[in-house]
Order: C-alpha cells, then sequence, then structure tokens
C-alpha cells in the first residue's frame, strides 16, 4: 500500500489538525492533477496541507479490497472527510459503517444521481462530469458576441433533430441565444446544404460530441471555412481537427472545486449534503486561426482572474483533458503540431517561499 502523508510540524503537533484521507484505486497523472488542485485550493483557503489540515493520500494498486480498508481505516481514525476518486474508490468509502462524509470525484451526474437516491442516509457530495453547455455557450458570447443563432450539428438518421436540442437550446435562451438544428451525415460524411442559410456575422457553429461523437468533424470544418462561419466544439480532438475553440473539462479544474467543497465541509459538515456540483470546464483550447480573429492576449487575464482557467492552443500530445506539468524555467519558443500553435503549457501555481 502506497501511502503518503502531509504531517504538520513539530510546533503544530499540539493542535489537531482535522484529517481528511484520499484514496483512489489507482493512481496516475490525471488523478494526481486532481490530487494538486485540491490541495492548492485548501491552502489558498487557510487550509494549509501540513499546518491546518492533515491530507493523508492512499493508493490501491488497483485492489478494491485494499481500497475498502484503507476507507475503513480512515473512518475509523476519526477523519473528517474521505475524498473517493473514481467509482471503486466511492463505493469502497460508502462501503464503510461510519457517518464519515465522502466526497467524490471521476464519475457521471447520472451515476452521482444514483448513488444520491440510494444512499440518501450517508453525506455524501462532490464533483461529477455533465454536460458543458453553459460554459461553451458563455465562451460564445465572449469571443462572438453579435451572434444570435447556434447550429448545432445532428443526425436525422438518431431520431428528431429538435427533440433532441431541447436541453440544449433551454441553455442557450439563458444567453439570448437560439439554437438550430444543422443535418449531417457521419455515414457520407456531410453537411447539408443548408449550412448556406446560415449568416457569418450573426451564426455559428456548435459541434456537441456527446450529442454526435462520431461527427464529421473535417467535414464541418471545411463546409463552415467555405462560408466564413466559425465552429465551435465542446472537445479539444475536435479543435486538434481543425474547429475554432473549445472549453473542456481538465483534472486541476476538477481539483479546485473539490478543495472548495472540502473546506466547506470541514467549516460545515452540514455541507456534505449538498448536491454533486456538475464539473465546470474552465480550460480554454483554441486553433491557431483564431489568433487572427480574437485578441487572446486581451482574454487571457479575465478567464484567469474569472475562472481559474487556462488559456492554451491546443495540442496532440498528452491526456485529455490536458494535465498542466511544471513550466520549465525559460520557455521555448512555440512549436506548431498539424498547424496548431503550441505554447508552453501553464502550470500551477507554486508555493510561497517560506
Amino acid at each position: 500500500m502506497l501511502a503518503m502523508t502531509m504531517a504538520a510540524p513539530a510546533q503544530a503537533q499540539t493542535k489537531a489538525a482535522p484529517l481528511v484521507g484520499v484514496t483512489a484505486i489507482m493512481m496516475n497523472a490525471e488523478i494526481q492533477a486532481m490530487i494538486d488542485g485540491m490541495q492548492d485550493r485548501l491552502a489558498k483557503l487557510g487550509r494549509r496541507p501540513g499546518e491546518s489540515v492533515t491530507i493523508e493520500i492512499v493508493d490501491a494498486g488497483a485492489d478494491e479490497v485494499r481500497a475498502a480498508a484503507q476507507a475503513r481505516d480512515f473512518a475509523r481514525r476519526g477523519a473528517q472527510v474521505i475524498v473517493a476518486i473514481t467509482q471503486p474508490s466511492i463505493e469502497a468509502a460508502l462501503g464503510t459503517n461510519s457517518r464519515t462524509p465522502v466526497v467524490g470525484a471521476g464519475i457521471t451526474m447520472e451515476t452521482a444521481a444514483r448513488y444520491t437516491n440510494e444512499r440518501r442516509r450517508r453525506p455524501l457530495t462532490g464533483v461529477a462530469l455533465g454536460t458543458t453547455h453553459g460554459d461553451q455557450f458563455a465562451l460564445i458570447r465572449r469571443l462572438a458576441p453579435d451572434v444570435r443563432t447556434v447550429a448545432v450539428p445532428v443526425d436525422p438518421i438518431d431520431g428528431d433533430m429538435r427533440t433532441r436540442l431541447q436541453d440544449l437550446a433551454a441553455v442557450a435562451r439563458t444567453n439570448q441565444i437560439s439554437v438550430a438544428p444543422l443535418a449531417v451525415s457521419v455515414l457520407r460524411n456531410a453537411v447539408s446544404n443548408r449550412i448556406s442559410e446560415l449568416t457569418p456575422d450573426t451564426s455559428v457553429i456548435l459541434l456537441d460530441r456527446g450529442l454526435l461523437p462520431a461527427a464529421p468533424v473535417e467535414a464541418l470544418v471545411a463546409a463552415s471555412s467555405a462560408r466564413n462561419l466559425r465552429l465551435f466544439a465542446s472537445d479539444e480532438d475536435s479543435v486538434i481537427r481543425g474547429a475554432f475553440a473549445a472549453m473542456v473539462v481538465e483534472p486541476f479544474g476538477i481539483g479546485l472545486q473539490l478543495g472548495d467543497i472540502v473546506a466547506r465541509i470541514l467549516d460545515e459538515p452540514a455541507a456534505a449534503r449538498l448536491p454533486f456540483e456538475r464539473a465546470r470546464a474552465t480550460h480554454l483550447v483554441v486553433n491557431r486561426d483564431a489568433r487572427a480573429l480574437v485578441d487572446l492576449a486581451a482574454i487571457e487575464p479575465t478567464e484567469t482572474a474569472a475562472r481559474q482557467s487556462v488559456v492554451d492552443w491546443a495540442d496532440v500530445a498528452g491526456p485529455r483533458p490536458r494535465i498542466k506539468p511544471p513550466a520549465p524555467t525559460e520557455p521555448p519558443p512555440l512549436g506548431v503540431v498539424r498547424g496548431i500553435d503550441v505554447p508552453t503549457p501553464r502550470s500551477r501555481p507554486q508555493s510561497p517561499q517560506r
């Protein structure tokens, strides 16, 4: 069993710092980025790991029996919160015969709702993956403020197009935008000629890969480019393949949300019964061509201050969503990968020198 404990310094041993147990069925870079974000956020909120809170991180090594034993150990030792990342870890934490609050991550909103319904007596909350429609429309409003219509590609073979857009249309209305279906054919790799009815000054296209996982991205890029229409997307892969920009969920951002939740529970245990939060899309990725159309230098400080996000360029390397590695001492020149600029990735803030 791998265990990493951030213990309080000797002069603080007399104070019983609250214990936060973190369990993961298997540690990887994505989970570590979540933990990093959580620790950074707790420190910013005055809960500095190793001083005013003790954070112990355990890796079950893909062993569900070990994960259950680790969760029971946290409960036995009086942990005030158990942070469980991914479904097996959440199952292990919920299996403990205790009232220790559980903060979960790495599951969908549907799974979170099922847990909430089935475990009504157990304090359970966290961050879950869901749609990011609100974040995408907010991005469109910032980068294309004159837009009034958003065309959403759907394949008629999948069923009634307008019915499938109901949820998305409801979010669009809160941004004073109307939604229209744009027929595409996955089998034919084609886009309806009704795309010519869209006006470039007041219309954009939003490719939601949740609605159309096998979308003909290159065909949409070609058709939109020929008509000077901006093609936004909900995922980084589509931007790599030519879409204009997307807001994506990234692990470090999920960690920031986890930090907020843990801090609230430490201050007020009843916060453990709040509903799961949706993971916010806080990472902006843009195609190189976007630089000729929008002032990204002006957007970056606004985004960073308002959403703890990072403006970056889509990259073909690394996991999706992006994990921010440490920045080098001297940033290298911009590279070009498949026609997309790749600047030095930003790193999470470093702890101040003490």
